[in-house]
């Protein structure tokens, strides 16, 4: 068995370093220009049990949203995108998990402005206690009011986190 399995994982419950993991998005902007950005992590938490995951769950700080570009971040902290100033959390709770080659699937919902989506994540360990996901969020179900034509519909995720393991 390979060691970057999930049979290879300590039970219990691995904790997030906040400091140590980033969210990126990628979307298209005027259908020709891509926007990258990044939002916090404040907090992160896998179970782990009988070598296999078992609950995600994530909150992600709005106010820390970055694109390098301080208006448009103004923009997309107003009430008809992100609405960050009513509600300065999003957050991923899993749904279900499943080993996948040598990583994970994990299936849940993401919850952003009162609503929510679903959201499959590809998890791949990169080291130890390291590990990137990656995905591809529908913007539509959560009620964004801006045009397809201006910012995207698909959204695509990648997270570098690193975590604690249990004690």
């Amino acid at each position: 068995m390979s060691p970057h399995t999930a049979a290879a994982l300590r039970a219990g419950t691995w904790t997030v370093r906040s400091g140590r993991t980033t969210a990126a998005f990628e979307v298209r902007n005027f259908g020709v220009n891509r926007v990258r950005g990044t939002i916090g992590v404040r907090t992160g938490t896998v179970e782990v049990r009988d070598g296999a995951v078992t609950a995600v769950d994530a909150e992600l700080d709005l106010g820390t949203l970055d694109t390098q570009n301080e208006r448009r971040d103004l923009d997309l902290r107003k009430p008809n995108l992100l609405d960050s100033a009513a509600r300065p959390v999003m957050t991923f709770t899993a749904t279900g998990a499943r080993r996948q080659d040598d990583g994970w699937e994990v299936t849940g919902e993401l919850r952003l402005r009162g609503t929510s989506c679903p959201l499959t994540l590809t998890v791949e360990r990169v080291t130890g206690t390291r590990v990137r996901a990656t995905g591809t969020l529908d913007r539509a179900p959560l009620g964004m009011r801006v045009p397809r034509a201006v910012i995207g519909r698909y959204v695509r995720i990648d997270v570098e986190a690193e975590f604690e393991p249990p004690s």
